[in-house]
């Protein structure tokens, strides 16, 4: 059968503690983890487990693009306190993202734990010890980016444990998923037949570990580590598994999808998850009324998230560029026949269509080859820039694919010029791609840019300082676990 990653197990996602850690005395799960298939049911669960924090109910995608100035979450670019960089610890998102991660966490442990009493052959236990871990070091990865220094857990808590968990500092829990990863990728295979589609691979682990390595070498933790990230990097590039496409639609393209361009993919199909899209359309008068409403009772004016793509966004393309008519749509054509005109939103996950609940049989790429090239690309003018190098071919080979003229020595002349370049095109090539707010952060431009984007609708001294890098910890979460102290700020 071909393995899409649907949802299965949703009855392990119910917990017992403030963390939403499920307990070794918990009965929901007594008899499971006894077979092969049901630790295959467990990994794929974790996928699964992906797919809904990134992109459904408890998407990071209102923690990442709403906070940042490419999108806005509400009705309009004042309503919606991520977007206002009004944030409280009592916001809702905050503790169901929370719960969501450490349920998924739970699960990849799980699977660990009870694979050396499973009976089956070496090479798919390597394999599932090897998914275990790639997943469980994602869920980390966002947890630490999003709130700093979490609860390291790695094994199954009894109640009691649970409730006196401390976090651990955010290098901490930087060095298990470095761990993680490096364990993964000696342990996954370097590719699948077509029945195994969107299964981590090798080249997932290490360029996963190469975007670490990347992010600690920037704020908050400046470790310095562009070299081990170029040499991550550097593997996925040389291992021959990948390739840079000629067109950039292409990249979305059902037709291409599961393609060369993707490292590592969230699977979707219509009709499995019911959430529809995460960028919904709004009617161009801005009535927060729906164009219509579609079978599964989803309006296409809208989805549990309510996020639109903000002017700024838009805006910030260059005449000619090809990617912005690629990722963005304001006109549709309904099963009716009839096309309809929208503010403009999202449609890199679209195929041009209105469709029940906004749910299009699109995989979502979390790791893109491009992505690995532009990361590799940064790593080399951090440790040194070359006038018109290497660094500068990665870059106009995309700007050329985007039908833009390439640049040289001339129009950025420094390090610190190429930086800024480096953060334009990935606005541009990867824009909804839940990575323009971490960008910022990393690179500490967060609290220049955010002042100044907010400064348009007079909301600039709602950015006060780099506090705001972090959510607050949940105050269900601090009540419930009082070991649990709160992020400064907040």
């Amino acid at each position: 059968m071909k393995t899409k990653i649907y949802a299965v197990l949703a009855c392990l996602l119910s917990g017992c503690s403030s963390l939403d850690l499920i307990p070794v005395s918990d009965k929901s799960v007594e008899g499971f983890y006894k077979t092969e298939t049901h630790i295959n049911q467990a990994v794929l669960g974790a996928y699964n487990g992906l797919r809904n924090v990134w992109v459904n109910a408890q998407s990071s995608y209102m923690l990442t693009e709403a906070r940042s100035d490419n999108a806005f979450q509400g009705t309009a670019y004042d309503d919606g306190p991520i977007s206002r960089f009004e944030v409280t610890p009592t916001l809702p998102v905050l503790s169901t993202a929370w719960a969501a991660y450490y349920s998924n966490i739970t699960r990849s442990n799980r699977i660990l734990e009870a694979l050396p009493n499973v009976t089956m052959e070496d090479t798919k236990r390597k394999q599932y010890e090897g998914e275990a871990k790639f997943t469980r070091a994602l869920f980390y990865f966002d947890l630490v980016r999003l709130f700093g220094g979490v609860p390291k857990v790695t094994r199954s808590l009894s109640i009691d444990e649970s409730y006196k968990t401390n976090r651990a500092t955010a290098e901490e829990i930087y060095d298990q998923i470095v761990t993680d990863l490096t364990e993964a990728a000696a342990l996954l295979p370097e590719s699948y037949d077509n029945t195994n589609k969107g299964r981590a691979t090798k080249w997932a682990a290490k360029g996963y570990l190469g975007k670490v390595y990347l992010f600690r070498s920037g704020y908050p933790l400046k470790k310095q580590e562009w070299a081990k990230a170029r040499q991550a990097f550097s593997e996925v590039i040389s291992s021959g598994q990948f390739e840079f496409f000629a067109s950039y639609s292409d990249i979305y393209s059902f037709a291409k999808e599961g393609g060369k361009q993707q490292v590592f993919s969230i699977q979707f199909k219509a009709g499995a998850s019911g959430n529809g899209n995460p960028f919904p359309t709004r009617n161009a008068s801005n009535d927060i009324a729906p164009v219509t409403v579609e079978a599964g009772g989803l309006p296409f004016g809208g989805s549990p998230f309510n996020l639109f793509l903000t002017a700024d966004l838009t805006d910030s393309f260059e005449k000619g560029d090809v990617r912005k008519s690629v990722a963005i749509r304001s006109q549709w054509l309904h099963k009716s026949g009839q096309v309809i005109t929208t503010l403009p939103t999202c449609q890199k996950y679209q195929n041009g269509t209105v469709v029940a609940g906004n749910d299009w049989d699109i995989d979502w790429i979390a790791l893109s080859y491009t992505d690995v090239l532009m990361m590799y690309a940064e790593t080399l003018n951090e440790i040194g820039y070359e006038s018109n190098g290497e660094a500068f071919k990665i870059l106009n080979d995309v700007r050329k694919r985007a039908g833009l003229a390439a640049k040289t020595a001339s129009d950025v002349p420094s390090q610190a010029a190429y930086r800024l370049w480096m953060e334009a095109e990935r606005r541009s090539e990867l824009c909804f791609e839940n990575l323009r707010w971490f960008d910022l952060v990393r690179t500490d431009r967060a609290l220049d840019v955010m002042k100044t984007y907010l400064g348009k609708f007079g909301m600039a001294a709602n950015v006060k300082s780099r506090d705001q890098y972090l959510y607050p910890i949940p105050q269900s979460v601090r009540d419930n676990t009082p070991n649990i102290t709160q992020n400064p700020g907040y």
